[in-house]
Order: structure tokens, then C-alpha cells, then sequence
């Protein structure tokens, strides 16, 4: 599992798009820059739209916890797997402080 400082806060990368058709279940996320696009599933989307704008690890972790009723240490562990995949794809990035 990847250590994530709480205080960590991250933001879409730059040419990154959201796209869903919740109907269908499809759930994407499109780099307008590469043309690279990353099919998601509905909770990785939630989390990108979330990260929309600067958002802190913790504020996520706390976020979800209350919206899937769920225990911190689950969140947090579901959480990172979502953050790392999408930091390793540069679909996100971090925000210095």
C-alpha cells in the first residue's frame, strides 16, 4: 500500500477530463494533452471528482469513510490503490503546499 501523508493534497493533472455515462456504467477519464483515456470504475470516478479541485488525502479518506460507512483505516487502505494508480497514469498530481 502506497504511504500517503495525510496532509497530502492533490489536483487533476493539467488536459485531464471527466467523463460518465452512469446509465451505462461507463466511467472514463481522458488526458486532451496525450490522447491517453483510462477506463474507471463508479468509485474511482467519485474520487477524481473530488480531486477536482485541491483536495487533502485526509479530507478524502474522511469524505468516503462517512459516504460509504466505512472504518478510516478501510478508506484510507481503498483510498491510496484509487490515488496511486491515478498518480502513476498522471491522471493527478500533487499540490505543493
Amino acid at each position: 500500500m502506497l504511504a500517503i501523508d495525510p496532509d497530502t493534497a492533490f489536483v487533476l493533472a493539467e488536459g485531464i477530463s471527466l467523463q460518465s455515462i452512469p446509465e451505462l456504467e461507463h466511467y472514463f477519464a481522458f488526458n486532451t494533452s496525450t490522447g491517453d483515456h483510462f477506463k474507471l470504475n463508479h468509485t474511482a470516478h467519485r474520487v477524481l471528482e473530488a480531486i477536482g479541485s485541491e483536495t487533502s488525502f485526509q479530507g478524502l479518506v474522511d469524505k468516503f469513510a462517512k459516504e460509504y460507512d466505512l472504518r478510516q483505516d478501510i478508506a484510507k487502505e481503498d483510498l491510496s490503490e484509487i490515488i496511486r494508480y491515478a498518480f502513476e497514469n498522471q491522471i493527478i498530481k500533487e499540490v505543493s503546499s
